[in-house]
């Protein structure tokens, strides 16, 4: 049985276990750097911290262990460099897909996704590695996520939209045609975009408009 390291054991991580249960692995450990978090799952070990990780992984067998960082936006920056290091170790990211999500004809699939129930990506798009497509959010055809994009549940992205690096389209969001949102930036929840945001801004309402800059990578380190 291949086993998965969750890094991440809040909400995100909890929501993933029910998926690895579906595919039919094992889920080895969880690990994360929260002081006093209690282990979610019975039986699953929690690591604390990166340190802790090391320890353990060099107990284990790695040959058929891989990894999925659940670490939600605003934090896919944290993502994408935490697989760098774990990738160091010559370990994998998996791509998690639930099985009821649809992936159309087409799509280009990253590394180290996470695909929740009844999520859609449609014919020709393209989700970068370390994207979190949340539960029946919709990716219309032929958009295009950067790496450690989170499209939050429920959020329609129509198509050929563009979204940049690390961004957050919050939950309920609708993102109209043909438009590009820039990298590090969120969408808030229930937003409708009807025209282009540019990098680094938090955006909200109908129309969304900018209420401010996104200072988020300054408040979590890997």
């Amino acid at each position: 049985m291949h086993r998965i390291v969750i890094w991440g054991a809040g909400d995100q991580g909890r929501v993933d276990k029910p998926i690895v249960d579906r595919l039919g692995l094992g889920l080895a450990a969880m690990v994360d750097d929260t002081p006093g978090l209690a282990p979610p799952f019975p039986g699953v070990p929690l690591l604390q911290g990166f340190d802790a990780f090391l320890a353990w992984l060099a107990t284990q067998q790695a040959h058929d262990l891989s990894f999925v960082i659940a670490i939600g936006n605003p934090y896919g920056h944290v993502r994408r460099h935490l697989a760098q290091k774990l990738a160091a170790l010559g370990l994998s990211p998996f791509s998690l897909i639930d099985p009821t999500a649809m992936v159309s004809a087409g799509v280009v699939l990253g590394t180290g996704l996470q695909m929740m129930p009844f999520a859609l990506v449609h014919v020709d798009a393209v989700v970068g590695d370390q994207c979190i497509v949340n539960t029946r959010a919709t990716v219309e055809h032929d958009c295009v996520l950067a790496d450690g994009v989170e499209i939050g549940p429920g959020a329609t992205l129509c198509g050929r939209v563009h979204v940049g690096r690390d961004t957050w389209i919050g939950a309920g969001a609708t993102v109209l045609p043909r438009l590009a949102i820039g990298a590090n930036s969120i969408v808030g929840a229930g937003a409708v975009v009807t025209r282009d945001i540019p990098d680094n801004v938090v955006v909200a309402g109908n129309p969304a408009k900018v209420l401010r800059p996104n200072l988020v990578r300054a408040s979590k380190h890997v």
